[in-house]
């Protein structure tokens, strides 16, 4: 069971959800063209099956490439608490990303132990908060990978 939210971490989910919706408008409507970089990374939208309602929820996060796989880190923006996009995938791995307008289908995996000190360093070299985060909260933030469905 996770401990509650403090008011704070449940101002800034409030927040963040509005964000996120806006710029995943932005990001579809103009086809990626705009809204594709974020705090000096690149965006990917993520969209998995809410676990409760099975209804489709999108996400923008950075990341990275791994060969063709897209990594991101399931940081929550520093929130003591798993974002929802990820309990989603852990729930049905099955998912979808878009970058700069072009989709495709892909299933999530935790990065394991041997991966994910590169692929932290590697997210964090495009977004230096990452470590902050990290140093926040009492969870170890996972790194997610995104693997192109067969």
């Amino acid at each position: 069971m996770t401990a509650p939210l403090s008011r704070a971490d449940r101002a800034a989910t409030v927040l963040s959800r509005h964000v996120a919706a806006l710029h995943t408008a932005l990001l579809r409507r103009t086809g990626g063209r705009l809204g594709n970089r974020f705090r000096g990374g690149d965006v990917v939208l993520v969209t998995c099956r809410g676990r409760v309602s099975g209804q489709p929820r999108s996400t923008p996060l950075l990341h990275v490439r791994d060969g063709a796989d897209v990594v991101v880190a399931a940081s929550n923006g520093g929130i003591d608490a798993e974002p929802q996009w990820w309990r989603n995938l852990r729930a049905d791995p099955r998912g979808e990303v878009e970058v700069r307008g072009r989709r495709w289908a892909v299933t999530a995996s935790e990065v394991d132990d041997a991966d994910r000190p590169r692929l932290w360093a590697a997210l964090s070299a495009r977004f230096d908060g990452y470590d902050g985060y990290q140093a926040r909260v009492s969870r170890r933030i996972a790194v997610v990978r995104l693997s192109p469905a067969d």
